[in-house]
């Protein structure tokens, strides 16, 4: 109990640092420029909060909620609805501030988030190494049935392909797709047997395989010198990333269709999928109780998560703001503020209904057992036992002619 504890003071701890990384990308970025800054408020500007401190114009307070964290910047919003004592400090007289100014310092946390991840990412290259896990098959799509066919079975292991080794899903689908229309050669492993099934891709470089990963991660000492590390973090940084665009792409496209969409075959995901600050909490305590190592990756993930989120153009987020300034600069003249204070205002609106959403899902998901990282392992094994049960059962009954052994 005491561990677990523990682990989640260490997950809130991880989440805090990351939203003072977010918010001082914005608070630096717009002094520099001289943008008044009234309010540095650590948690959501609900309840009771305590003042810490002041400097640079600007009063530091702690909520009592403390599930984010936010920067007042009058100047980069509707400064119709900014009274001089809006914010409980006095303001002094606005300055107007050209587009690319306002959009830097609307960016800035999400560049800091960025930044954040990739240095987190070198310090976990150069100190452990670049992370990997074991390559499964996690389903095989009936619309590209080129793998099936040659063999390829749910929950084989891929160890390489025609002899080079792979770490991660990532280096299969490259090797894939730089051999379009070539026969290759999959080293896999099965019920801890190895073999080699061969089969030819197709003009896209695919044979149709959904990819996924297994426990343990296995980190890869690099052997460049220090600008090669550095490339190397990045390029990792760059494909976790577009992995996390391609898995949001998903979840939209299921959302939209009602949990329908989605590959043949491929896990299907809808509204009861979304999930936030809880239930990253619960699967960040459970890895760090497991494997402290994997703390690095988490970290990263989350912080590549915060940029991109923020990034969405809804108002009351980064990307509204963008959004917001690019009309200003198509249109030539910023949108009338009446206009502009309902949208914020119905956008934050909609944004809070949507956090109690996610909210009632993490605890659902909680309850249940959903967000339980240990149980599907365990489920795993207990269906892979009864699988080999059943297995021995039916070789004792069944004719040899009817095995089917893949050629090695």
């Amino acid at each position: 109990m005491l561990v677990q504890i523990f682990a989640v003071f260490v997950m809130l701890a991880i989440l805090s640092v990351l939203i003072i990384v977010h918010e001082c990308g914005h608070f630096f970025v717009a002094r520099f420029f001289g943008f008044q800054t009234p309010v540095f408020g650590f948690g959501l500007p609900f309840g009771p909060s305590w003042t810490v401190g002041k400097k640079w114009g600007t009063e530091f307070r702690i909520h009592a909620c403390l599930l984010g964290g936010y920067v007042a910047i009058p100047e980069l919003g509707d400064e119709s609805n900014a009274s001089p004592d809006a914010f409980g400090v006095p303001l002094a007289p606005f300055k107007k501030f050209p587009i690319w100014q306002r959009a830097l310092v609307a960016f800035a946390g999400v560049g800091m988030n960025m930044i954040f991840a990739y240095l987190v990412t070198l310090f976990m290259f150069f100190n452990l190494g670049q992370p990997s896990t074991i390559t499964s098959v996690d389903f095989l799509p009936a619309a590209n049935p080129i793998a099936a066919n040659a063999g390829v079975k749910v929950g084989d292991e891929i160890v390489g392909i025609d002899g080079h080794k792979v770490f991660g899903s990532d280096d299969c689908v490259d090797y894939l797709g730089e051999h379009k229309n070539t026969k290759v050669t999959l080293n896999i492993v099965r019920d801890k047997k190895p073999m080699d099934l061969t089969m030819t891709t197709n003009e896209n470089g695919k044979v149709g395989m959904g990819l996924g990963g297994k426990p343990p991660v296995i980190y890869k000492k690099m052997t460049g010198n220090f600008f090669d590390t550095c490339g190397q973090s990045f390029k990792w940084l760059a494909k976790m990333t577009k992995m996390m665009v391609d898995g949001l792409g998903q979840m939209f496209q299921g959302i939209v269709s009602g949990g329908k969409g989605g590959a043949p075959g491929a896990p299907k995901v809808g509204l009861q999928d979304l999930h936030g600050v809880f239930a990253v909490i619960k699967i960040g305590a459970d890895i760090a109780q497991q494997d402290w190592t994997q703390l690095f990756m988490f970290t990263i993930m989350i912080s590549m998560d915060l940029a991109l989120v923020n990034l969405v153009p809804w108002p009351a987020l980064d990307g509204g703001h963008l959004a917001f300034m690019t009309f200003e600069a198509v249109r030539g003249r910023p949108m009338g503020e009446r206009a502009q204070g309902e949208i914020v205002k119905w956008g934050f609106a909609g944004l809070m209904v949507l956090m109690v959403f996610i909210m009632f899902n993490d605890i659902t998901a909680m309850m249940s057992g959903k967000l339980d990282s240990k149980k599907p392992q365990a489920e795993e094994k207990d269906n892979k036992d009864s699988k080999d049960s059943k297995d021995s059962k039916d070789a004792k009954s069944s004719a040899p002619s009817e095995v089917q052994m893949p050629a090695r």
